[in-house]
């Protein structure tokens, strides 16, 4: 269970992640050891015959850019970050989501047009979902390539936004798809990627004390 420690509403949530995903606490304070236990085991999976030096390069520069996106995702008020930690047929999935801390958010807690539009901004489509009885939105659209990092790729998103129930004060909660997926956002293998973390949410439960 994931705690959100607030009162009269949730304690927490819980969904299912896929097989072979790693849930990572962003503020941990054992953040770093759970980041050389994820790449530990990437390291399992590299050639047997690979050089000893080659190895010590690919676990630094793999620990150095997890270390790089869950600093990334916790500065965005990411609370838990979740990615594959094992590859799928010898390729790692460029894929990952964070749920956010409880943020305060516009209006009222009821699902409104007026909230609606302030949340969902301009950003891309979006539509009203129910998750676990909760009126949220969805909003999907692809992102530019980012200028902080060597891969040049646009990126498939989707944000679920979420209030949180029973909260004496408007509170959302935010959860955030990422995938690069084969460099085309449109390409089926990034349809089924996203087909993938809304059957994720499909799993998202309220947890109550």
């Amino acid at each position: 269970m994931t705690e959100v420690n607030l009162k009269n509403s949730p304690t927490g949530y819980n969904l299912v992640p896929p097989p072979g995903w790693e849930q990572i606490e962003l503020q941990s304070d054992s953040l770093n050891e759970t980041l050389l236990g994820i790449v530990d085991r990437s390291m399992n999976e590299l050639p047997h015959d690979l050089p000893k030096d080659d190895i010590t390069r690919v676990r630094m520069e793999l620990f150095k850019q997890l270390k790089k996106g869950a600093r990334k995702a916790a500065r965005g008020n990411g609370h838990m970050l979740y990615m594959p930690v094992e590859r799928v047929q010898g390729t790692f999935i460029p894929a990952s989501f964070v749920i956010s801390k409880p943020l305060d958010g516009p209006g009222s807690s009821a699902l409104t047009q007026e909230v609606m539009g302030a949340v969902a901004g301009d950003r891309g489509d979006s539509e009203p979902v129910e998750v676990d009885g909760a009126r949220g939105i969805r909003i999907e659209y692809v992102a530019p390539p980012q200028e902080d990092i060597e891969a040049q790729f646009a990126s498939r998103r989707v944000e679920y936004v979420l209030p949180v129930p029973g909260s004496p004060t408007p509170r959302w909660l935010t959860i955030n798809f990422s995938a690069v997926g084969d460099g085309n956002p449109d390409s089926e293998f990034s349809d089924a990627l996203v087909s993938l973390f809304d059957a994720v949410m499909t799993t998202f439960r309220w947890s109550y004390a």
